[in-house]
């Protein structure tokens, strides 16, 4: 029985030589975590899987041209870019709000005062929906180096290739974000891991 890389690297291989079949079962084995990923960062399911679709059409109509390194970055890279062009359509036609929802002061420069006591976030799920919440505040680039490193597990140098960023700002990016999410959680009564 071939090892997963191995069988990956075939695969790959396949694909770009026009295998199809290939192609398709590589997509498969990304499908799900790159459907959360766009998920998280646009929106809505809709739009998330037209982002994806049109990810893997585009990494089909280029695979032949794949340089090598990682496949899975490569189509979050794609997707990614994809994703933040969706949020800037968005913003050019007017579609998101220029200011925070209604109800939804937050302070980004500092963090906030203390909140309610944790104990009133009632459950694990409530504070998920929380979390989430508050990535939806996160500008598209910050959310998106945020959901890479926080969730997919890229290495900074990674996330800087994904993005076609310096490391430095992927690391800038990724504490703005964490600030941002780490200031709604304080409003929301989290006061953090010592307290």
């Amino acid at each position: 029985m071939q090892q997963p890389a191995a069988r990956g690297g075939e695969l790959l291989r396949r694909a770009r030589g026009g295998d199809g079949r290939a192609f398709e079962e590589l997509a498969r084995e990304a499908e799900a975590g790159l459907y959360r990923h766009v998920l998280r960062i646009v929106g809505t399911p809709a739009e998330a899987e037209d982002v994806v679709q049109d990810a893997f059409i585009s990494a089909w109509r280029s695979v032949g041209a794949f340089q090598g390194g990682s496949f899975r970055a490569w189509l979050f890279r794609i997707a990614t870019n994809r994703s933040i062009d969706l949020i800037r359509a968005r913003r050019r036609r007017g579609e998101l709000p220029l200011e925070p929802p209604d109800g939804a002061e937050i302070e980004w420069a500092e963090p906030v005062a203390e909140g309610p006591d944790p104990v009133e976030i009632a459950s694990r799920g409530e504070a998920l929906a929380v979390v989430e919440e508050a990535l939806g505040g996160v500008p598209a680039e910050q959310r998106a180096a945020l959901l890479l490193r926080d969730v997919e597990g890229f290495s900074y140098e990674e996330i800087a290739r994904i993005t076609a960023v310096e490391v430095g700002t992927v690391k800038s990016r990724i504490h703005r974000a964490r600030t941002a999410v780490r200031n709604v959680l304080m409003q929301r009564g989290w006061k953090g891991p010592a307290g």
